[in-house]
């Protein structure tokens, strides 16, 4: 039987054991340690990412953000242009040709490209059952008259019954009876010729109506101008209530102009009579003269726009091109629904300023000096290519450029010191 004092040493045993450090455990830290490790490995990365690798990216051939323009086509009105809109030429006189009454295409007498005069005929409908119903009121008229004639014969023959039986009436020789016999009946045929007047009156009314709806058979153009379209063909039915709209239209190619929209915030930059240049998409390297015609009295609310009209200073259907060399002068086909761009201008331009050809222009802050020679950092492909230029000068918010670069080629404007020809880039949005 154990004593207390053995008892006293094995729990004294017990407790120093517990006192004992166990090496081989796993070391325990704290989480405000784990923080500031943490904390420490992000500002070694921050100062990496914003500081190491940006320099490294340049000793490398990378150069970061640049901010880009393009080498522009600039004519001489740019120099006094306020505002540039775009649009579509648009007819101000065009009619869709379309018949009166309904029917069905007999003959169509125009193509397209033709040009017409004002009441020229267009088409003509079928018209041989209105034809057949008009001969048969000719008809009917031309009868009323022939009762008239009759009617009046007769009334003459009386007359002169009358006037033989009167003399022996009064001298007694035949009875009275007889004379007022004739009266009478002269009286009654009379009664039938104004009976048969206005049966015919009546006749020859319906055939004038007819007439007058017979020419609506016959469909004419109410302007001047050339047929743009045909709607429909030989045999199609028509109708002025419903279905195809009209036969042919028209348009009056002296009548087009430019309609552009603009800002309602710009609308008091532009007034009527104002100068104005066009060009036409169909033909770039042609400017043209207009003036501004028209400023519109709504605003479009979903666009915050109000549309403006130029006119051409040379009616559209007369301007032609300069031939180019030995070439011939040809007309310019400028025709309704063309893309169109209108530059309004500060000051009215010269035939000679028109004539001259627009001019290669870069921005001046693309271009810098590199080992003595002007150069400008084009990029292409997420690259930059350096290549020397030549200008002539400042023109149009930019310099002249000599050196044929294409129109819209990117350059990089303030190129940095250390950019080099095949550094990589990223344009800045």
């Amino acid at each position: 039987m154990p004593t207390d004092s053995t008892a006293m040493t094995d729990q004294l045993s017990q407790d120093l054991a517990s006192l004992k450090i166990d090496r081989n455990a796993p070391p325990r830290r704290s989480l405000g340690g784990l923080l500031v490790i943490a904390l420490i490995i992000l500002g070694v990365g921050a100062v990496g990412v914003f500081v190491i690798y940006p320099k490294v990216s340049g000793a490398l051939g990378g150069a970061g953000e640049v901010k880009t323009d393009e080498i522009r086509m600039v004519s001489p009105a740019q120099g006094s242009v306020q505002l540039s809109a775009s649009g579509n030429v648009v007819a101000l006189i065009y009619a869709k040709v379309a018949a009166k009454v309904p029917g069905r295409i007999a003959e169509i007498y125009v193509e397209e490209g033709q040009k017409i005069e004002k009441d020229a005929k267009v088409a003509r409908l079928e018209d041989v059952d209105f034809k057949s119903g008009l001969a048969s009121s000719r008809a009917r008229a031309a009868s009323s008259r022939a009762r008239i004639a009759i009617a009046r014969a007769n009334v003459a023959e009386l007359k002169v019954q009358i006037e033989r039986e009167r003399p022996l009436v009064e001298k007694g020789v035949t009875a009275k009876a007889t004379l007022d016999d004739l009266v009478a009946k002269s009286d009654s045929l009379l009664a039938s010729v104004r009976s048969a007047e206005a049966e015919a009156a009546a006749s020859d009314a319906e055939t004038r109506s007819l007439d007058v709806q017979l020419g609506s058979y016959l469909i004419t153009s109410p302007i001047s101008g050339t047929v743009v379209d045909k709607l429909v063909e030989v045999g199609e039915g028509v109708s002025p209530g419903f279905g195809t709209p009209g036969v042919v239209e028209v348009v009056d190619m002296s009548s087009l102009v430019v309609e552009v929209d603009v800002p309602e915030s710009r609308i008091s930059q532009i007034e009527v009579g104002a100068p104005a240049e066009i060009l036409l998409d169909a033909y770039p390297a042609n400017r043209l003269a207009g003036t501004v015609k028209e400023i519109g009295k709504r605003i479009n609310k979903s666009k915050a726009t109000v549309p403006i009209k130029v006119r051409f200073e040379q009616p559209p259907d007369q301007i032609v091109i300069k031939g180019a060399g030995s070439g011939a002068d040809k007309p310019m086909l400028v025709l309704p629904d063309m893309a169109a761009r209108v530059s309004f201008l500060g000051a009215k331009l010269d035939a000679k300023s028109l004539e001259q050809p627009p001019k290669r222009v870069v921005p001046t802050r693309a271009v810098v000096k590199r080992n003595n020679a002007d150069v400008v950092f084009i990029v292409d492909g997420g690259a930059v290519r350096m290549v020397s230029v030549t200008t002539k000068g400042e023109y149009g918010g930019g310099l002249e450029l000599e050196t044929n670069l294409p129109e819209r080629t990117k350059v990089v404007l303030d190129p940095p010191a250390d950019l080099a020809d095949g550094n990589k880039v990223k344009e800045k949005k």
